[in-house]
Protein backbone atom coordinates (compact mmCIF):
# COMPACT_ATOMS: atom_id res chain seq x y z
CA UNK A 1 0.00 0.00 0.00
CA UNK A 2 2.79 2.42 0.88
CA UNK A 3 4.54 1.59 -2.40
CA UNK A 4 1.39 2.42 -4.35
CA UNK A 5 1.06 5.75 -2.54
CA UNK A 6 4.72 6.52 -3.27
CA UNK A 7 4.23 5.75 -6.97
CA UNK A 8 1.15 7.98 -7.14
CA UNK A 9 3.04 10.81 -5.44
CA UNK A 10 5.94 10.36 -7.88
CA UNK A 11 3.61 10.44 -10.89
CA UNK A 12 1.80 13.55 -9.64
CA UNK A 13 5.15 15.23 -8.99
CA UNK A 14 6.29 14.54 -12.54
CA UNK A 15 3.06 15.97 -13.93
CA UNK A 16 3.48 19.07 -11.77
CA UNK A 17 7.06 19.55 -12.96
CA UNK A 18 6.00 19.27 -16.60
CA UNK A 19 3.11 21.69 -16.12
CA UNK A 20 5.31 24.16 -14.24
CA UNK A 21 7.97 24.03 -16.95
CA UNK A 22 5.43 24.64 -19.72
CA UNK A 23 3.84 27.52 -17.81
CA UNK A 24 7.25 29.12 -17.25
CA UNK A 25 8.05 28.74 -20.94
CA UNK A 26 4.80 30.43 -21.94
CA UNK A 27 5.49 33.32 -19.57
CA UNK A 28 8.99 33.72 -20.98
CA UNK A 29 7.63 33.90 -24.53
CA UNK A 30 5.08 36.54 -23.53
CA UNK A 31 7.77 38.62 -21.81
CA UNK A 32 10.03 38.30 -24.86
CA UNK A 33 7.14 39.39 -27.10
CA UNK A 34 6.47 42.48 -25.00
CA UNK A 35 10.16 43.37 -24.85
CA UNK A 36 10.46 43.08 -28.59
CA UNK A 37 13.03 40.34 -28.92
CA UNK A 38 14.09 36.93 -27.73
CA UNK A 39 15.11 37.12 -24.10
CA UNK A 40 18.27 35.19 -23.36
CA UNK A 41 17.80 33.10 -20.27
CA UNK A 42 19.56 30.35 -18.40
CA UNK A 43 17.68 27.05 -18.27
CA UNK A 44 15.65 26.54 -15.12
CA UNK A 45 16.29 23.73 -12.67
CA UNK A 46 13.30 21.81 -14.01
CA UNK A 47 14.57 22.13 -17.58
CA UNK A 48 18.06 21.06 -16.54
CA UNK A 49 16.54 18.04 -14.79
CA UNK A 50 14.67 16.91 -17.91
CA UNK A 51 17.47 17.76 -20.34
CA UNK A 52 19.73 15.17 -18.72
CA UNK A 53 17.45 12.38 -19.98
CA UNK A 54 18.33 11.37 -23.54
CA UNK A 55 20.58 14.37 -24.11
CA UNK A 56 22.73 12.45 -26.60
CA UNK A 57 19.73 11.78 -28.87
CA UNK A 58 17.99 15.13 -28.39
CA UNK A 59 18.57 16.45 -31.93
CA UNK A 60 17.45 13.19 -33.51
CA UNK A 61 14.33 13.11 -31.35
CA UNK A 62 13.47 16.73 -32.18
CA UNK A 63 13.81 15.88 -35.87
CA UNK A 64 11.47 12.90 -35.44
CA UNK A 65 8.87 15.06 -33.71
CA UNK A 66 9.06 17.69 -36.45
CA UNK A 67 8.72 15.05 -39.16
CA UNK A 68 5.67 13.66 -37.33
CA UNK A 69 4.02 17.09 -37.25
CA UNK A 70 4.85 18.13 -33.67
CA UNK A 71 6.68 21.38 -34.33
CA UNK A 72 7.13 22.41 -30.69
CA UNK A 73 10.54 20.88 -29.94
CA UNK A 74 10.14 21.66 -26.22
CA UNK A 75 8.25 18.37 -25.91
CA UNK A 76 11.42 16.45 -26.77
CA UNK A 77 12.86 16.86 -23.28
CA UNK A 78 9.77 15.18 -21.76
CA UNK A 79 9.94 12.16 -24.10
CA UNK A 80 12.31 9.92 -22.14
CA UNK A 81 11.07 10.97 -18.66
CA UNK A 82 7.50 10.16 -19.76
CA UNK A 83 8.61 6.70 -20.91
CA UNK A 84 10.33 6.12 -17.59
CA UNK A 85 7.31 7.33 -15.61
CA UNK A 86 4.94 5.00 -17.49
CA UNK A 87 7.28 2.05 -16.94
CA UNK A 88 7.62 2.79 -13.21
CA UNK A 89 3.87 3.23 -12.66
CA UNK A 90 2.90 0.08 -14.56
CA UNK A 91 5.62 -1.95 -12.85
CA UNK A 92 4.49 -0.76 -9.42
CA UNK A 93 0.84 -1.58 -10.12
CA UNK A 94 1.78 -5.04 -11.39
CA UNK A 95 3.95 -5.78 -8.36
CA UNK A 96 1.16 -4.73 -6.01
CA UNK A 97 -1.39 -6.97 -7.73
CA UNK A 98 -2.28 -10.53 -6.73
CA UNK A 99 -0.94 -12.12 -9.92
CA UNK A 100 1.62 -14.87 -9.90
CA UNK A 101 5.30 -14.06 -10.31
CA UNK A 102 5.39 -15.47 -13.85
CA UNK A 103 2.45 -13.33 -14.98
CA UNK A 104 3.98 -10.27 -13.34
CA UNK A 105 7.27 -10.88 -15.14
CA UNK A 106 5.51 -11.34 -18.49
CA UNK A 107 3.50 -8.13 -18.10
CA UNK A 108 6.58 -6.14 -17.05
CA UNK A 109 8.55 -7.45 -20.04
CA UNK A 110 5.72 -6.60 -22.45
CA UNK A 111 5.40 -3.15 -20.87
CA UNK A 112 9.13 -2.57 -21.29
CA UNK A 113 8.97 -3.59 -24.95
CA UNK A 114 5.90 -1.39 -25.53
CA UNK A 115 7.52 1.62 -23.85
CA UNK A 116 10.62 1.24 -26.00
CA UNK A 117 9.02 0.39 -29.35
CA UNK A 118 5.48 1.80 -29.41
CA UNK A 119 6.16 5.59 -29.24
CA UNK A 120 8.76 5.46 -32.03
CA UNK A 121 6.45 3.29 -34.12
CA UNK A 122 3.59 5.74 -33.69
CA UNK A 123 5.85 8.64 -34.65
CA UNK A 124 6.97 6.77 -37.76
CA UNK A 125 3.36 5.98 -38.74
CA UNK A 126 2.34 9.60 -38.27
CA UNK A 127 5.33 10.71 -40.35
CA UNK A 128 4.22 8.50 -43.25
CA UNK A 129 0.64 9.78 -42.98
CA UNK A 130 1.89 13.37 -42.88
CA UNK A 131 4.07 12.85 -45.97
CA UNK A 132 1.11 11.39 -47.86
CA UNK A 133 -1.24 14.21 -46.77
CA UNK A 134 1.23 16.96 -47.61
CA UNK A 135 2.00 15.43 -50.98
CA UNK A 136 -1.71 15.12 -51.82
CA UNK A 137 -2.21 18.85 -51.12
CA UNK A 138 0.57 19.84 -53.52
CA UNK A 139 -1.69 20.57 -56.56
CA UNK A 140 -3.42 23.38 -54.64
CA UNK A 141 -0.03 24.86 -53.81
CA UNK A 142 1.04 24.70 -57.46
CA UNK A 143 -2.12 26.48 -58.62
CA UNK A 144 -1.65 29.27 -56.09
CA UNK A 145 2.04 29.56 -56.92
CA UNK A 146 1.19 29.76 -60.63
CA UNK A 147 -1.20 32.64 -59.92
CA UNK A 148 1.47 34.41 -57.84
CA UNK A 149 4.06 34.05 -60.61
CA UNK A 150 1.59 35.34 -63.21
CA UNK A 151 1.02 38.48 -61.11
CA UNK A 152 4.74 39.26 -61.30
CA UNK A 153 6.12 37.65 -58.14
CA UNK A 154 9.38 35.78 -58.17
CA UNK A 155 9.47 32.18 -56.98
CA UNK A 156 11.11 33.23 -53.71
CA UNK A 157 8.48 35.92 -53.10
CA UNK A 158 5.70 33.45 -53.93
CA UNK A 159 7.07 30.98 -51.37
CA UNK A 160 7.23 33.70 -48.70
CA UNK A 161 3.66 34.80 -49.45
CA UNK A 162 2.23 31.28 -49.53
CA UNK A 163 4.11 30.38 -46.35
CA UNK A 164 1.93 32.94 -44.57
CA UNK A 165 -1.37 32.46 -46.40
CA UNK A 166 -1.53 28.66 -46.25
CA UNK A 167 -1.70 28.51 -42.44
CA UNK A 168 -5.49 28.15 -42.35
CA UNK A 169 -5.61 25.81 -45.35
CA UNK A 170 -3.01 23.25 -44.22
CA UNK A 171 -0.68 23.99 -41.32
CA UNK A 172 1.68 21.13 -42.20
CA UNK A 173 2.10 22.23 -45.81
CA UNK A 174 2.47 25.81 -44.59
CA UNK A 175 5.29 24.74 -42.26
CA UNK A 176 7.16 22.98 -45.08
CA UNK A 177 6.81 25.97 -47.42
CA UNK A 178 7.86 28.43 -44.71
CA UNK A 179 10.84 26.26 -43.81
CA UNK A 180 11.83 26.09 -47.48
CA UNK A 181 11.47 29.86 -47.82
CA UNK A 182 13.60 30.52 -44.73
CA UNK A 183 16.24 28.07 -45.91
CA UNK A 184 16.31 29.70 -49.36
CA UNK A 185 17.27 33.02 -47.79
CA UNK A 186 20.35 31.42 -46.23
CA UNK A 187 21.47 28.58 -48.52
CA UNK A 188 19.83 29.50 -51.80
CA UNK A 189 16.63 28.31 -53.42
CA UNK A 190 18.07 25.24 -55.13
CA UNK A 191 19.53 23.86 -51.89
CA UNK A 192 16.28 24.60 -50.03
CA UNK A 193 14.22 22.77 -52.66
CA UNK A 194 16.53 19.75 -52.53
CA UNK A 195 16.10 19.68 -48.75
CA UNK A 196 12.32 19.77 -49.24
CA UNK A 197 12.60 16.78 -51.57
CA UNK A 198 14.59 14.94 -48.89
CA UNK A 199 12.03 15.70 -46.17
CA UNK A 200 9.08 14.62 -48.34
CA UNK A 201 10.44 11.91 -50.67
CA UNK A 202 7.43 11.46 -52.97
CA UNK A 203 7.21 11.63 -56.80
CA UNK A 204 4.96 14.76 -56.83
CA UNK A 205 7.41 16.69 -54.64
CA UNK A 206 10.34 15.57 -56.80
CA UNK A 207 8.52 16.70 -59.95
CA UNK A 208 7.81 20.07 -58.36
CA UNK A 209 11.42 20.50 -57.24
CA UNK A 210 12.85 19.51 -60.64
CA UNK A 211 10.47 21.93 -62.38
CA UNK A 212 11.56 24.88 -60.23
CA UNK A 213 15.26 23.98 -60.52
CA UNK A 214 14.92 23.74 -64.30
CA UNK A 215 13.38 27.20 -64.31
CA UNK A 216 16.29 28.53 -62.25
CA UNK A 217 18.90 26.99 -64.54
CA UNK A 218 17.40 27.71 -67.98
CA UNK A 219 15.10 30.65 -67.30
CA UNK A 220 12.02 29.00 -68.80
CA UNK A 221 8.49 30.18 -68.06
CA UNK A 222 7.21 28.42 -64.98
CA UNK A 223 3.63 29.68 -64.54
CA UNK A 224 1.99 27.49 -67.19
CA UNK A 225 4.25 24.57 -66.31
CA UNK A 226 3.07 24.68 -62.69
CA UNK A 227 -0.58 24.68 -63.78
CA UNK A 228 -0.01 21.72 -66.10
CA UNK A 229 1.90 19.88 -63.37
CA UNK A 230 -0.96 20.45 -60.90
CA UNK A 231 -3.45 19.09 -63.44
CA UNK A 232 -1.29 16.01 -64.04
CA UNK A 233 -1.05 15.38 -60.30
CA UNK A 234 -4.82 15.54 -59.94
CA UNK A 235 -5.21 13.03 -62.76
CA UNK A 236 -2.73 10.72 -61.05
CA UNK A 237 -4.68 11.01 -57.77
CA UNK A 238 -7.93 10.13 -59.57
CA UNK A 239 -6.29 7.14 -61.26
CA UNK A 240 -4.95 5.99 -57.88
CA UNK A 241 -8.44 6.14 -56.36
CA UNK A 242 -9.88 4.24 -59.33
CA UNK A 243 -7.18 1.59 -58.95
CA UNK A 244 -8.02 1.14 -55.26
CA UNK A 245 -11.72 0.84 -56.10
CA UNK A 246 -10.91 -1.77 -58.76
CA UNK A 247 -8.90 -3.83 -56.27
CA UNK A 248 -11.66 -3.66 -53.68
CA UNK A 249 -13.77 -6.38 -55.30
CA UNK A 250 -10.87 -8.83 -55.26
CA UNK A 251 -10.10 -8.02 -51.62
CA UNK A 252 -13.75 -8.49 -50.63
CA UNK A 253 -13.85 -12.01 -52.07
CA UNK A 254 -11.85 -13.47 -49.15
CA UNK A 255 -14.19 -12.32 -46.34
CA UNK A 256 -17.21 -13.20 -48.50
CA UNK A 257 -15.96 -16.77 -48.85
CA UNK A 258 -15.05 -17.09 -45.17
CA UNK A 259 -18.11 -15.47 -43.59
CA UNK A 260 -20.89 -16.11 -46.13
CA UNK A 261 -20.09 -19.12 -48.30
CA UNK A 262 -19.01 -21.46 -45.50
CA UNK A 263 -21.99 -20.62 -43.22
CA UNK A 264 -24.39 -21.19 -46.14
CA UNK A 265 -22.82 -24.58 -46.84
CA UNK A 266 -23.12 -25.47 -43.15
CA UNK A 267 -26.76 -24.35 -43.04
CA UNK A 268 -27.56 -26.48 -46.08
CA UNK A 269 -25.74 -29.61 -44.95
CA UNK A 270 -26.39 -29.44 -41.21
CA UNK A 271 -30.07 -30.60 -41.25
CA UNK A 272 -29.27 -33.62 -43.42
CA UNK A 273 -26.27 -34.59 -41.31
CA UNK A 274 -28.27 -34.23 -38.08
CA UNK A 275 -31.11 -36.34 -39.50
CA UNK A 276 -28.68 -39.05 -40.60
CA UNK A 277 -27.11 -39.01 -37.14
CA UNK A 278 -30.48 -39.35 -35.41
CA UNK A 279 -31.52 -42.21 -37.68
CA UNK A 280 -28.31 -44.04 -36.93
Amino acid sequence: MMLLIALIVLFVSLLFLIFDSLRTEQRRKKVALYIGGDAVRAPSRVNRFFVRFGKEHRHELEQKLIEAGYYNTEWAKFYFPAKLAVLVVVTGLVLLSDMTANNQLIIIIFTLIAVIVLPDTLLQMRRKMLIFKTSSQLPYLLDMMSVCVQTGMTIEAALVYLGKELAEFDSDLCYQIKRTSDSAKIHGLEKALNDLSDRIPTPPIRSFVLTIIQNLQYGTSVAQVLSDLAEDMRKVQILTVEEKVGKLSAKMSVPLILFIMFPIVILILAPGIMQMTLNI
